[in-house]
């Protein structure tokens, strides 16, 4: 294969390449005129510069020689109003899939969230509806499923095969959100837990997540979905500890009480309170993950492909934490 990446500069685009490189596959990395593009560059990717905002008729010359197109590029839990997310996240996926289409491209994976599911009761697997109603300030969640609904459309009007996946909460090497997050949170004297902290938690490394996305490229198989949820178990006290580990810390933690957890996320919720680094998650919201267990069971993406996730979570969280900026 010979796949055009978008996103290759994020946190998961630059796992994916050194995947699809370490596999024999060629990758084309669209890249911002600004973007640090020196792991691309160490992988031996080849640089194109663009913007997925750019017109389709745009983008396709740059996609010339490709059998594949992955669409990873998307703001995730950046803040900003809904024209600024819907212009990369929505009509970005138009740009990038049309582009596609015209430069002759066979197959398009195109990345989604579990975000789309909202608060669908458990257990959530690709069966379960995607139309339960969502925080008005869940603008991330909002704009995923109009651009699943972007890509359906262009497959089924088009001819176009495309392939979703659908991963819950990445971690890894050159993450920017999360892992950053929680290395603050860990310096503090006293860190908190939230309720028991031994329920599975909806979190995956990015490294496992490339292995899917390059199993689905593999296989081009249009029209289908698949949740990229789950990896191996992970709870939230070992999160925290093997995260701890690699930045040479040792945690003191306290334990907060499952209800009083519920209830201040919802009181904060209502005042307007978000995320922390996370501007639109809502904070109710990352309360029911930490409190819930991992309902995305990814059983699906294991029987068709044969996913098979190579990386524990604890070396990768301490390989996490080691390449976090001191």
């Amino acid at each position: 294969m010979r796949v055009f990446l978008t996103g290759g500069t994020g946190l998961l685009g630059s796992h994916l390449a050194h995947e699809l490189r370490s596999h024999g596959h060629g990758v084309v990395a669209l890249h911002r005129r600004d973007a640090d593009t020196l792991f691309l560059e160490e992988t031996e990717c080849d640089l194109v510069e663009g913007d997925i905002r750019d017109d389709a008729e745009d983008l396709s010359p740059l996609m010339e020689g490709c059998s594949h197109v992955v669409h990873g590029a998307a703001l995730v839990y950046a803040g900003g109003a809904w024209p600024r997310v819907r212009a990369v996240n929505v009509d970005g996926t138009r740009n990038v899939l049309t582009a596609a289409r015209l430069a002759g491209v066979q197959h398009a994976v195109h990345l989604s969230s579990v975000a789309v599911y909202g608060d669908a009761a458990p257990p959530v697997d690709e069966t379960t509806p995607i139309d339960s109603d969502l925080p008005p300030g869940d603008l991330y969640a909002r704009s995923k499923r109009e651009a699943e609904e972007v890509a359906r459309g262009i497959e089924e009007k088009r001819g176009f095969p495309v392939t979703i996946l659908r991963p819950s909460a990445v971690y890894g090497e050159r993450d920017r959100l999360m892992a950053p997050a929680l290395k603050r949170l860990l310096r503090l004297p006293l860190i908190p837990l939230l309720g028991p902290a031994n329920n599975a938690l909806p979190v995956v490394y990015a490294g496992n997540v490339a292995g899917a996305i390059r199993l689905a490229a593999e296989a081009g198989r249009g029209g289908t979905t698949y949740d990229v949820g789950f990896d191996h178990p992970l709870n939230q006290r070992d999160l925290m500890q093997w995260l701890a580990s690699g930045l040479g810390l040792v945690p003191r933690f306290f334990t907060l009480p499952a209800p009083l957890v519920r209830a201040g996320g919802a009181v904060l919720a209502q005042l307007g309170v978000g995320t922390p680094g996370a501007k639109h998650l809502p904070i109710n919201r990352l309360t029911q993950l930490a409190l819930g267990d991992n309902p995305f069971r990814s059983s699906l993406i294991r029987a068709e492909l044969g996913w098979d996730p190579p990386h524990q979570h604890e070396a990768a969280l301490e390989r996490t934490a080691k390449s976090l900026p001191r």
